[in-house]
């Protein structure tokens, strides 16, 4: 492995970024083409630069993170590189305003010390496609649907728009035995390489309003109210609650009550805006590491 680059595991408001928080903010993290371990103390991930797939090692060192690849890169391909690592892990996003908020909230201020940015994929479409294979079944069948993309179409790394795309139906239907899922993943990579469908658009940055990005969302194939709040908060869009058959369970447990509608919920966490749906979450996802 070589040295690429250490950026300071710091946010724009000095804020501290705890890297075993962000590899484990969610589940999706341990999908190919990361290589799951289950370490705290560093992450691996597959990455098709150029025309080879490379494999990227991330950890914590001495303030920063470190990032090394285990093959040759060229001056512009490590630029873009660490520009798509600042996105995944998050660096640029000032998280100062959401720790204030939670600071005197007994149940959250444990975050307030680099917990709650949420390991993104290099692309939106990665995010979409792997939200879409999280819907309506067992998390053995997303990790088995994922897999299969990865290491039939995209030869170890994440596949492309265009090699799903040019896959034929059976192959979700049989190979990845995606079920219904799969004509919804075709439809969307087509969608993305006719230039019919711009994820990239979604990101914050682009200056999108959250209602716009939703209503897009919900326009997207296979994306129902779940697989919306879920991608929202992968943006960075951090207003929606996540509600499945999960994270009801879990509030319900972790809050001691009986019984909770959604909009009760909702209520508890109105005080955090536009970060209410992140503080859900967070809340949830305590014990993952404790």
């Amino acid at each position: 492995m070589r040295s690429i680059a250490a950026l300071p595991l710091r946010g724009p408001s000095g804020e501290p970024i705890d890297f075993a928080r962000t590899i484990h903010s969610h589940g999706c993290t341990s999908l190919l083409p990361a290589i799951d371990d289950e370490s705290v103390e560093h992450y691996r991930y597959r990455m098709r630069i150029g025309n080879a797939v490379r494999t990227l090692h991330f950890e914590p060192r001495d303030g920063n993170l470190i990032v090394s690849c285990d093959g040759p890169l060229g001056a512009a391909q490590e630029r873009r590189l660490l520009e798509v690592v600042r996105r995944m892990f998050r660096l640029d996003e000032d998280f100062g305003p959401f720790y204030d908020a939670i600071r005197d909230d007994p149940d959250l201020a444990w975050a307030s010390v680099g917990a709650g940015r949420l390991l993104a994929s290099p692309t939106v479409f990665e995010d979409v496609v792997k939200t879409i294979c999280t819907t309506n079944c067992a998390w053995s069948g997303t990790v088995r649907m994922v897999r299969a993309l990865v290491e039939n179409l995209g030869k170890g790394a994440f596949p492309t728009p265009e090699q799903m795309a040019q896959a034929p139906l059976e192959f979700y239907t049989q190979g990845a035995r995606a079920g219904y899922r799969g004509a919804y993943l075709r439809t969307l990579a087509e969608g993305v390489v006719e230039k019919r469908i711009d994820l990239e658009a979604l990101r914050p940055s682009s200056g999108m309003p959250d209602q716009e990005a939703e209503e897009r969302l919900l326009a997207l194939p296979g994306i129902g109210p779940y697989a919306c709040a879920h991608i929202m908060l992968l943006l960075g869009r951090y207003g929606k609650l996540v509600f499945d058959s999960w994270t009801r369970p879990k509030y319900l447990k972790i809050s001691g009550k009986r019984r909770a509608a959604d909009k009760t919920i909702e209520r508890r966490f109105k005080r955090y805006g536009r970060f209410a749906g992140l503080a859900f979450w967070l809340l949830l996802t305590r014990d993952w590491l404790d």
